[in-house]
């Protein structure tokens, strides 16, 4: 079985003024500890589809199966709740808090979840931390921290919940060749040792030449 079913999504976003195709049509079967990369040009609807399989967005029609669950007449809660316990984000700008320090920033997913206490929030954070090698940085906070450091912290924060699926989108898109390389062999390591589904959205031939598969979009449809 899939990890995640994507059958006959298509996304349109209205104003009074205009009306925008962002997907057509897309059909699309992950199995589960599957690395996928998808790619295309700027505005064709790759990170529209990653929002979607997120639970950020919601299509227009058709319907999206994570985890053998229907995706389709979740509310909000629901919604919130399945994504905290089945999903990880990594963004192309890291979204840390920069109020708060790096063992913070990386428990805040636990924050949302019921029955954890603070010894075994406490024991998770500083494990993925040491997976990334920030174990040493956990009270610093992103600004004393470099761009591949904060992507790494990302990614802790990702998977200290333990989903199953990661959803990256340009995960490497604001660092240099090296840093990205680091955070690239992470997420490998990630899917390789762990069996977690990956789905990045790249712009990069080499990264996703790496990964088991790759999903071209152009002007909101699956090419190939």
């Amino acid at each position: 079985m899939p990890i995640i079913t994507i059958e006959g999504v298509s996304k349109t976003y209205r104003t009074k003024e205009i009306e925008t195709l962002a997907l057509e049509n897309v059909n699309l079967e992950i199995q589960k500890g599957e690395f996928l990369s998808i790619m295309g040009p700027s505005g064709c609807g790759k990170s529209t589809l990653l929002n979607i399989i997120g639970l950020l967005d919601t299509p227009t029609t058709g319907t999206v199966e994570i985890n053998g669950k229907m995706t389709a007449g979740m509310n909000d809660s629901t919604k919130a709740h399945f994504r905290n316990a089945n999903i990880g984000f990594v963004f192309q700008s890291f979204h840390l808090i920069p109020s708060l320090n790096v063992f913070d920033n990386v428990s805040l997913p636990l924050a949302y979840r019921n029955g954890v206490s603070d010894s075994e929030r406490h024991r998770r954070v500083s494990e993925v931390l040491e997976r990334v090698g920030l174990s040493h940085r956990m009270r610093h906070n992103p600004g004393q921290l470099s761009g591949g450091q904060c992507q790494r912290v990302a990614i802790a924060r990702a998977i200290v919940g333990n989903p199953e699926i990661i959803l990256a989108d340009e995960p490497t898109g604001n660092l240099d060749s090296k840093m990205g390389a680091e955070v690239m062999n992470l997420l490998h390591t990630l899917n390789k040792e762990d069996g977690r589904t990956i789905i990045m959205v790249t712009h990069n031939d080499a990264q996703a030449a790496e990964t088991d598969r790759i999903a071209r979009f152009f002007d909101g449809r699956q090419i190939s």
